[in-house]
C-alpha cells in the first residue's frame, strides 16, 4: 500500500458529507488537506475542526461551477 503521510490532497465540496468524509480520511493517512466548497461558513468550521484534531488543512472558498473561482483554487497558496 502507498504511503500518504507527507502528500497534499484537494477535496472539492470537502466541507460536508462524502467529501468531509473523504478529507477527513486523507487527514488521518498524514496528508495535508485543501478543502474547497461554496459554503463558506461550513468550511471554516469544518476546517477549524480538522486543525484542532491536529491536521493541515487550507480552506478555499470555491464555486466548482465559475471557472476562475476553480483558477483561484489552483493559485492558492
Amino acid at each position: 500500500m502507498q504511503r500518504l503521510d507527507g502528500k497534499v490532497a484537494v477535496v472539492a465540496g470537502g466541507a460536508s458529507g462524502i467529501g468531509r468524509a473523504v478529507a477527513e480520511r486523507f487527514m488521518a493517512e498524514g496528508m495535508a488537506v485543501v478543502v474547497a466548497d461554496v459554503e463558506q461558513p461550513v468550511l471554516d468550521s469544518m476546517a477549524e475542526a480538522m486543525r484542532k484534531a491536529g491536521g493541515e488543512v487550507l480552506a478555499v472558498p470555491t464555486d466548482a461551477r465559475d471557472p476562475s473561482s476553480v483558477e483561484a483554487l489552483a493559485q492558492a497558496p
